[in-house]
């Protein structure tokens, strides 16, 4: 099945899928969190023993399953987004769950 969403990415939103499936078929292979007009950037993973699987401060990297250059067991992982606006210089906070299939 295949589900295709066009949705416009709207200035001070932030948009975070909640499954993806880093299995090398070139369809959501990597989790990004998508948003637009912020100046800091940062998202943190972490596992469901609270350990710190990734982190970037790049918004356009994203996180490919894995930890330690080795692919993760498919499972629900905790994320949190950190942003700072470009428009009123405000901060911003996002978390959730993510869940890994392969």
């Amino acid at each position: 099945v295949t589900v295709i969403v066009e949705e416009e990415i709207v200035e001070g939103e932030l948009f975070t899928p909640n499954i993806f499936s880093p299995n090398g078929d070139g369809s959501n292979d990597v989790f990004y969190v998508r948003g637009a007009g912020f100046s800091e950037f940062r998202l943190i993973i972490y596992d469901r023993w609270g350990e710190k699987v990734f982190e970037t401060e790049d918004s356009s990297t994203g996180w490919d399953g894995t930890f330690n250059e080795k692919p993760i067991n498919p499972g629900v992982f905790v994320y949190y987004v950190f942003v700072r606006y470009i428009l009123d210089d405000t901060e911003g906070t996002k978390k959730g769950n993510i869940t890994l299939i392969r």
